[in-house]
């Protein structure tokens, strides 16, 4: 978009609603999450203009990368067109405290960032996925699942295999090459309906350099996060740590009663 186009407004925008099968929606973006760069730049330049250059990028065919406030955490999305939300706009203590926060955070290229899909349980147990094609499935999906850390879908694969083997080496083959091309073409919904089976929903969209870094995302949103394999310590039992803070407090101003009472 060229730049006489753009009216600098001055502040961030902060989502307040957004329609139903937007982009927003299908982001899982949040009311409140606060719009802070477009592709590492800030932007400021209102509602009207920021829609007009999602959508010049739309018919580019191109990608923009918009990084998020929320929390007190920056996060990246790569979205494809408009976001179909309604906005407001920051307050101006909102506004610099935000930008002056956003000058030490890590800037990559939109090229040098992978994409994630996140989800959850009640628990605070989270499955992370990266969106994208790999050719392992259709090759030999038993390393695929293993790669993955399905166990158990890897157990009832090898199991029927067996038996297809045991029955006819032909069937076998047969039941081998429907299942890879199965595997290959739907790969990443597969990974998504494993973690729904186990009691996790959608939580979030993010990108980020790799899986490290975007566990390291995760868990500043969400600081009791744990996952299956990950370099992140475990996470810190918050109620836990308030409960004995709360007990020392208490004992604290007990000792100082009974010994108020043994003075007097």
């Amino acid at each position: 978009m060229n730049d006489e186009k753009k009216i600098k407004g001055g502040f961030l925008l902060k989502i307040e609603s957004f329609r139903k099968g937007s982009q927003a929606s299908s982001l899982l973006l949040r009311n409140n999450d606060i719009i802070v760069a477009l592709n590492n730049e800030i932007f400021t330049f209102g509602e009207k203009a920021l829609t007009d250059e999602l959508r010049e990028y739309q018919k580019l065919e191109k990608k923009s990368l918009l990084t998020i406030f929320r929390d007190n955490v920056f996060f990246d999305v790569i979205v494809k067109t408009s976001l179909g939300c309604k906005f407001s706009t920051t307050s101006e203590a909102e506004n610099k405290e935000i930008q002056d926060l956003f000058s030490k955070k890590k800037i990559y290229d939109i090229e040098d960032l992978k994409e994630f899909v996140v989800l959850r349980d009640q628990k605070n147990n989270f499955d992370c996925f990266e969106k994208k094609s790999s050719i392992i499935p259709a090759l030999f999906p038993p390393l695929w699942l293993a790669y993955e850390h399905q166990w158990w879908i890897l157990g009832f694969f090898s199991v029927f295999s067996i038996l297809l083997l045991s029955v006819n080496a032909w069937l076998f083959m047969l039941g081998w090459v429907i299942i890879s091309i199965y595997c290959f073409k739907a790969q990443t919904y597969l990974l998504y309906s494993f973690s729904l089976l186990s009691g996790k929903g959608f939580s979030m969209h993010l990108c980020a350099k790799d899986f490290d870094e975007a566990h390291i995302s995760i868990r500043n949103l969400y600081p009791k996060s744990k996952f299956k394999y990950t370099k992140l310590k475990k996470p810190v039992d918050i109620d836990y740590d308030e409960k004995e803070e709360k007990n020392k407090t208490d004992k604290v101003e007990n000792n100082i009663a009974e010994s108020g009472n043994a003075l007097i």
